[in-house]
């Protein structure tokens, strides 16, 4: 039962260009003024029982025809029909029981609701601030020079002091809390977003791995870091790519290049970083190794295309690189370093390719 009925109040409009979560707001926010309405009844059937309280009854029969029209009218008259419904309430409870009981101070929960939930100008926010502090002052003149249609027991002044005040923190509380949720969410989506956009920024598209940019930056961060650490770079090139891609086609030429990027992801696991530093060429960057150790692991890696060949649609593509490899000297910035990297890459090329020049 209970499930059934939440589900209810929080079904969404039925125009489906409207917020759901400011028309569910709403709907508590009038089930909370029934509540109080009905408390209100009931403790003045207690203390007054030969009054009929009929602001009670008439303001219960208001706010469930308002509860009501959630599910069929617009967000905007919505929030309307909830204000005029709340000041109201306001209004009358002050003319008829006085300025003590404290229901003057609801006014507030209009203002934070509106101020929240209509996307207008500020104008507008402006003017029905200035509004509400008018009324809120003439009630109060009003009630400085004229006494209240019933007199209540002090006891029953503080309950309803007690309960208005309740009423209050707990609106409050609730569109406060509704719409902080919504600009956590709001912010944690842009976060997301904006580290999508950096990982894009950073990443090559075809093969998932850091693009030159991303991988400049890296090698500059971590040698300014780590200034005199031992590290090396090397400079792989694939074999007669070109040839590739004209005799197989350019979706043979991207496969061959995810295809070797799953061997170097697999190599550099714990060792490193590699990036795609142009068309058919990758770039190695190798933590803690130095000139020997980075050259024989690329030896395995050449062995290792030596004996595996990459196969498109069923034809057998032998696939080799020839790799440049210089080690970091700890005074040469990475410009220096890359290009005594690149210089050994064409050498190795010049030479007949698919070898490692140290």
């Amino acid at each position: 039962m209970l499930r059934r009925m939440y589900t209810f109040i929080c079904q969404a409009s039925k125009y489906k260009d409207e917020p759901k979560r400011l028309i569910v707001l709403l709907r508590w926010l009038y089930l909370m003024m029934a509540a109080c309405c009905i408390i209100f009844i009931a403790s003045m059937r207690v203390e007054l029982p030969k009054r009929i309280p009929c602001l009670g009854i008439l303001s219960l029969i208001v706010v469930m025809i308002g509860f009501c029209f959630t599910y069929r009218i617009r967000m905007l008259k919505n929030l309307i029909l909830y204000s005029f419904i709340m000041l109201f309430w306001i209004v009358s409870f002050v003319y008829l029981y006085g300025w003590d009981c404290g229901v003057q101070h609801l006014m507030f929960v209009v203002l934070v609701l509106v101020y929240f939930a209509v996307y207008d100008a500020l104008f507008r926010k402006i003017l029905l601030t200035v509004g509400l502090f008018f009324l809120r002052f003439g009630m109060f003149l009003y009630c400085r020079s004229h006494v209240p249609v019933v007199m209540l027991p002090d006891e029953m002044g503080v309950f309803l002091q007690i309960l208005n005040s309740l009423m209050l923190f707990l609106a409050l509380g609730l569109i406060c809390g509704t719409y902080s949720s919504n600009i956590e969410l709001a912010e944690r989506k842009l976060v997301e977003y904006n580290e999508q956009l950096q990982m894009q920024a950073a990443t090559d598209p075809l093969t998932g791995i850091r693009n030159r940019r991303a991988m400049q930056n890296y090698m500059q961060s971590y040698m300014q870091r780590n200034y005199k650490a031992l590290c090396t770079v090397a400079l792989g090139d694939i074999d007669h790519f070109k040839k590739i891609n004209d005799i197989y086609g350019h979706n043979c030429g991207d496969a061959v290049l995810i295809w070797l990027t799953g061997m170097f992801r697999e190599m550099m696991e714990d060792k490193g970083v590699v990036c795609r530093w142009g068309g058919e060429e990758f770039l190695f960057f190798f933590h803690d190794r130095n000139g020997d150790d980075v050259y024989m692991i690329l030896s395995g890696l050449k062995q290792q295309l030596n004996r595996q060949s990459f196969f498109w649609k069923g034809q057998e593509i032998p696939v080799t690189m020839t790799f440049g490899v210089e080690e970091y000297d700890c005074h040469s910035d990475i410009t220096e370093i890359v290009e005594q990297v690149d210089k050994k890459l064409y050498q190795g090329k010049a030479e007949g390719r698919n070898r490692i020049i140290y």
